[in-house]
């Protein structure tokens, strides 16, 4: 199966390199990707140039994806899993007193403190279809 693949660039302000990849092709695209250097090329911009994090992103045709963003410092760093999918949430109104169901078709788990192997297991679970695993341990 192939999955819509895009990359996230501290200076651009778009997504870069779009195409469509084998589960191979983007464990070798995660394994080559610069993750410091562009991690280093963020810490030395002025912040009025940033756009976002160096990040990797993987979407299906129904939009739902992972994204893997890496932060903070060259010394210290970590990483962000994201996992979008859509689900059934519950919401309060009138100061808390009813709580309902609504569907949220674009939710996200933003999940810090991850490794850089934690952010490729997302990504491999995400091409085998194994969300029960995915939501399990990033939902």
């Amino acid at each position: 199966m192939k999955l819509k693949y895009s990359e996230s660039h501290p200076l651009k302000s778009y997504l870069v390199n779009e195409q469509l990849l084998t589960k191979d092709e983007f464990i070798a695209k995660f394994n080559d990707f610069q993750w410091l250097d562009l991690l280093k090329l963020q810490l030395s911009a002025n912040e009025n140039q940033i756009h976002n994090s160096p990040s990797l992103n993987i979407e299906d045709d129904k939009g739902d994806g992972v994204s893997v963003s890496i932060v903070g410092d060259l010394n210290e760093y970590e990483f962000y899993v994201c996992y979008k999918r859509p689900i059934t949430r519950k919401k309060a109104k009138w100061f808390g007193l009813v709580e309902y169901d609504y569907y949220d078709k674009d939710f996200c788990s933003v999940i810090p403190e991850q490794t850089k192997e934690d952010g490729l297991k997302a990504f491999v679970l995400f091409y085998e279809r194994n969300f029960e695993e995915l939501e399990n341990r990033w939902g």
